[in-house]
């Protein structure tokens, strides 16, 4: 039974990485036409509305570590959406992945969590595969430095569910998360863009449904048997399917270097998911 519950947690996860890899393209389009906080406040209001009808009103209980959620997550989709407009969707997604090694620290730093030698060894044969996905893009510096801060955020937001989510309500919790993330955008919205347009509704949709509201309901529900580090890992396969889906529809192209680290990434992930 337990061994079961832990395959449908890394199932979870793994799902769910495979709609955070579907983001990329979809907002790197939309930054044509809306500003990076626009399109974060967007995902975030479908996705309140979407939680506030699975879950109802939330707890006393899920007002804390929604806010601290919230804001963690916040800060990671504001600069990995304002890195993309200078950086590729595969160099965005790889980049992303440095949580992979913030993750562990910041759980035994905060959480106390007792991790082996094999974790810390998994988490940078993952990082390193990332670095060599993304060695071939050092022109984007500057989109790189901002999605750098994201995975901090996303690294902080994967430790505070860790640290929470036992006993929790998970779309309560979402509930909280979403509307503070809507709430921390309003003050940066730029109203002028928004226009009812059929070409944006599919893609917002996509990002709030797919996304917000189903990859992060997977990623909570992964997260209540798997411990951060772990579920950093499984929630890496997010760059290497950005990368693929760059690869298919936007035609970006990876050499030998590149695909050694797509090679270790997954390597990485097989050994923890083995032990």
């Amino acid at each position: 039974m337990i061994k079961n519950k832990k395959t449908l947690a890394i199932s979870s996860l793994v799902l769910s990485a495979i709609f955070f890899g579907g983001t990329f393209i979809v907002v790197k389009n939309l930054l044509d036409d809306f500003s990076p906080i626009n399109i974060v406040f967007l995902r975030y209001a479908v996705a309140t509305i979407l939680f506030l009808f699975s879950g109802g009103i939330p707890t006393k209980k899920t007002v804390k570590p929604g806010l601290l959620m919230g804001v963690f997550l916040w800060v990671g989709y504001v600069t990995q959406t304002q890195g993309l407009l200078t950086t590729s969707t595969i160099n965005s997604g790889v980049v992303t992945g440095f949580y992979i090694v913030l993750t562990p620290i910041f759980s035994k730093i905060i959480n106390k969590t007792s991790l082996s030698g094999k974790s810390y060894l998994f988490s940078l044969t993952g990082f390193l595969g990332i670095f060599l996905i993304a060695s071939n893009s050092y022109d984007q510096l500057f989109g790189n430095l901002f999605t750098l801060i994201c995975a901090t955020g996303y690294a902080l937001h994967i430790v505070m569910v860790e640290r929470y989510i036992k006993n929790q309500n998970i779309s309560q919790l979402m509930f909280v998360q979403s509307l503070i993330g809507t709430l921390l955008c309003v003050p940066f919205l730029n109203l002028e863009q928004f226009s009812f347009k059929i070409q944006y509704v599919m893609p917002i949709l996509f990002l709030g449904f797919v996304v917000n509201f189903a990859a992060f309901y997977l990623q909570l529900y992964g997260q209540k048997i798997i411990n951060a580090s772990t579920a950093a890992l499984l929630l890496s396969l997010e760059a290497i399917f950005a990368l693929i889906i760059g690869i298919l529809y936007v035609g970006e192209v990876l050499n030998i270097t590149n695909w050694a680290g797509v090679f270790l990434v997954l390597l990485s992930i097989f050994l923890v998911i083995k032990e």
